[in-house]
Formats: C-alpha cells, sequence, structure tokens
C-alpha cells in the first residue's frame, strides 16, 4: 500500500509541477513554438488526452521505480535527486532533441527548455519520492 500511495502523491505532485512550469512560469515561452507545431481545431489547441495521459504515467512510474531503487540501495536524498534528474533527462531532455531532429517546425527554444526542464523536474521528482518513502 506504501508504494500504492507513493505512486498517486508523486503522480499529482508531479504533474502539479509540470503543468505550473509549461502554463504558469514559463508558459511565455512555450507557446509561440507549440503554435507552429500543435493540432488545433478551429485555432485552438486540441489536446489529445490520452497520450498525454499515458505518458505522465509512465514517466511518473519509471521515477518512483528508480528512486525507490536508490533508496533501498542505501543512497540519500543528493543521490535520489541524481537518480531522479537523469530520469527526467531521459523522459524529458531526450523528447525534446528527438523533436528537434524530427520535427520540422520545432523551434530551439523548445528545445533547450526542455534540456533544462527535464533535469530539474527529475531531480525534484526523485526529492519528493524520496521523502515520501522516508516520511512513510
Amino acid at each position: 500500500m506504501k508504494y500504492v500511495a507513493i505512486w498517486f502523491a508523486a503522480f499529482f505532485a508531479i504533474s502539479a509541477i509540470d503543468a505550473l512550469w509549461h502554463l504558469g512560469i514559463f508558459g511565455w515561452a512555450y507557446r509561440p513554438g507549440f503554435k507552429l507545431v500543435a493540432r488545433t481545431t478551429d485555432g485552438k489547441l486540441s489536446l489529445q488526452p490520452i497520450p498525454g495521459l499515458v505518458s505522465q504515467i509512465l514517466v511518473v512510474s519509471a521515477l518512483v521505480v528508480m528512486t525507490i531503487l536508490s533508496i533501498r540501495g542505501g543512497q540519500g536524498y543528493p543521490l535520489n535527486c541524481l537518480v531522479g534528474a537523469l530520469g527526467g533527462v531521459l523522459a524529458i531532455s531526450v523528447y525534446g532533441l528527438v523533436n528537434q531532429a524530427l520535427i520540422k517546425d520545432w523551434s530551439w527554444r523548445l528545445t533547450l527548455l526542455e534540456v533544462v526542464w527535464g533535469p530539474i523536474i527529475g531531480g525534484l521528482g526523485g526529492l519528493f519520492i524520496a521523502w515520501m518513502y522516508r516520511a512513510l
């Protein structure tokens, strides 16, 4: 039951921070680049919720497993943060770079934002998961 609680807490915390980053803090920087490549209906963004939800589930699941393995290996918060940051690089930063390589109008600004954001959200996620694990 502990792992289920950690997963749900991590899912909501990481998703909230990710939404705050993309829609609030750096929304102004993402909008121009996304307008060029986004799926739209009548000029408005047309989100496909299932693929978005599945990708968030996969990212959070990987961060939870990787972080818990580092905790059970006897590692402390600094390494838990590093493990999370590496997970973020693999999930988010690589996504931005692959999009840069494949999508015609994908901007370098979007790539830079994703490369920077990956280790930040991953590291924060790793710290949160480690804290939850130890608190429970």
